[in-house]
């Protein structure tokens, strides 16, 4: 069943990195157009599906992006199950499949939301639900027994996950992340930087959550929590303000952009150029 799936699911893939980069290009976009201040408060995945309902053709394009991130979640799971790679079933093998399925997770939970708001209701109710919802489930676990230890620790977590992007950027790990077939030179400089520029950008957005977060447990206050558009908000608000705002934007959009990239050149098994770990076996792709 799972060789079956290996063979006739690739398709999910290549739409699902196609969904998944539209959902960056469009946070980056917005991001950027609201800087303008032509748009206000939409640089957030929910606010964006809201708006997005609004605009003829746009259920279509949320509804593409919803069963693409199902179908990306889908092919995620065959390959932890399946191992098409040769991870192997090692301590380092079952990590690597192990990160593969917590970013499939990530990605369900996108889908999920996105269904989510397109099934509600439109308007300005929609577009604040989001950091509104946040703030109230955090409400709702700093009343319960060590709550601020929970918040607190989900925080750290968030942090960790986004020094996780950098670490894929300086170790070049986010070519076991998303397989891809050889390029000539210039291709894969223009995937690099694609990468490094996204994988970082993804990595400040995800500690400015995580450290929402923790300023919310430690201060028992849930409007200390924000979501994406916050955080962008918090990142325009430094030294160089706009310029670290249009910077971390433009980044989200390059990741989107390197999914794209993904989508054309997804690799769905073994290249032989890498070699094998003993006579006829595979290695694992960074060994």
């Amino acid at each position: 069943m799972l060789k079956w799936l290996r063979k006739h699911g690739r398709p999910l893939a290549r739409f699902g990195c196609v969904s998944i980069g539209t959902v960056y290009v469009l946070v980056g976009v917005f991001a950027l157009i609201a800087l303008t201040g032509l748009l206000i408060e939409v640089a957030d995945e929910d606010r964006i599906v809201s708006v997005l309902m609004g605009v003829p053709g746009g259920a279509i394009v949320i509804w593409g992006i919803v069963l693409g991130s199902a179908g990306y979640v889908i092919w995620r799971t065959i390959e932890v199950l399946a191992d098409p790679y040769g991870f192997g079933s090692d301590w380092r093998g079952l990590a690597i499949r192990a990160g593969v399925g917590l970013s499939a997770l990530g990605y369900g939970l996108l889908a999920f939301s996105a269904a989510r708001i397109s099934l509600r209701a439109t308007g300005t109710a929609a577009n604040d639900a989001s950091e509104e919802q946040q703030q109230l489930l955090v409400a709702q676990v700093l009343a319960w027994p060590y709550g601020q230890l929970i918040v607190g620790i989900a925080g750290a977590m968030v942090i960790i996950v986004g020094l996780m992007q950098f670490a894929l950027v300086v170790r070049r790990s986010y070519t076991t992340e998303v397989r891809m077939k050889p390029l000539s030179g210039r291709g894969q400089r223009v995937i690099h930087v694609l990468a490094w520029y996204g994988y970082s950008a993804r990595g400040v957005i995800l500690c400015v959550l995580g450290y929402f977060l923790v300023r919310g447990a430690v201060s028992r206050n849930p409007e200390e929590v924000g979501d994406t558009d916050t955080a962008f908000d918090f990142i325009g608000g430094g030294l160089i303000g706009d310029s670290a705002f249009a910077i971390v934007a433009l980044g989200t959009i390059a990741y989107g952009i390197f999914m794209y990239a993904n989508a054309w050149h997804y690799r769905f098994e073994a290249h032989p150029d890498e070699g094998s770990a003993s006579p006829g076996g595979p290695r694992r792709p960074g060994a």
